[in-house]
């Protein structure tokens, strides 16, 4: 019954002060939208370095007269190998021909095909470091046939280095958004507080409890904080579709993003109006 009243005067609060709850709920969409553009960000970013990530490969140059088949069967049981694509010398040939259509002549100087066959081994995640390409890498040379391997060493970790910047970098960039979005809430519903402070007074007087009287600002931080995600996610929908235009992909995991918006939206206008009213009835 108190929940009820509490949100029905939480409804009250927001016809009343409509103007003030707009202009916040404005502010607070704005604020949501920049962290869900920062999320869209840091998703599109860790993406790429996902896609990267699975190109990490070992190359292994074959002899002439190497037992393809055998040397697939041997690769493929060492540990940390994913899969193993024999590429023949023709077939390395060409793609190095479409890779260079704009040089081709460059090729047309030697007689006979340079380009040994080969094998490019697919490693498991968890051997997508230096330490498991080497370790996989001496152990491929070891087998007969195997002229020679080589593997992104330097790549590796460049991608390291880029991961571990991006996450620091998030850790504080999402600390100071979330605090931001936070604050708005609580400096909204604290307005609100204020204006309505005679009449809270009175229902103290009366014998209400904090928590009925909390109810109904509780309430409006959630509305406020569910709206502005719901508003935010919108907003996020058409930069990412003004984006696809200049850029042919943008990771942008829709449901998720509508959720999460909602969801982190109502949270924060908790514990933004939760915080505003407990400073103010302590």
């Amino acid at each position: 019954m108190g929940l009820r009243i509490g949100i029905r005067e939480g409804i009250r609060t927001i016809t009343r002060n409509s103007s003030l709850f707009l202009l916040s709920l404005l502010v607070t969409s704005i604020s949501l939208f920049l962290l869900s553009l920062f999320v869209l960000v840091t998703v599109n970013l860790y993406h790429a370095v996902k896609l990267l990530d699975e190109k990490i490969e070992i190359i292994a140059f074959l002899d002439d007269h190497a037992n393809v088949q055998g040397l697939m069967k041997n690769i493929s049981k060492i540990k940390g190998v994913n899969d193993v694509i024999f590429i023949s010398s023709e077939q390395a040939l060409k793609d190095l021909q479409n890779e260079l259509k704009e040089t081709e002549e460059v090729l047309n100087v030697f007689e006979k095909n340079p380009l040994p066959a080969s094998l490019r081994i697919k490693l498991e995640h968890t051997f997508r470091n230096r330490k498991g390409l080497s370790e996989i890498s001496n152990k491929v040379m070891l087998l007969q046939g195997v002229k020679e391997t080589i593997y992104g060493g330097e790549l590796v970790d460049q991608l390291k280095k880029i991961t571990n910047m991006i996450s620091a970098f998030d850790a504080g960039l999402l600390i100071i958004i979330i605090f931001s979005v936070i604050f708005v809430i609580f400096q909204t519903i604290k307005l609100t507080i204020f204006a309505r402070s005679t009449e809270i007074e009175i229902m103290r007087l009366v014998g209400a409890s904090n928590s009925f009287i909390a109810i109904p600002f509780t309430f409006e931080g959630i509305i406020q904080g569910a709206l502005g995600g719901i508003i935010a996610f919108l907003l996020t929908a058409v930069t990412v579709r003004i984006t696809t235009s200049i850029v042919s992909v943008v990771y942008f995991p829709r449901l998720y993003f509508l959720a999460g918006s909602i969801i982190f939206g109502a949270i924060f206008g908790i514990i933004g109006s939760s915080a505003a009213i407990r400073r103010f009835l302590r």
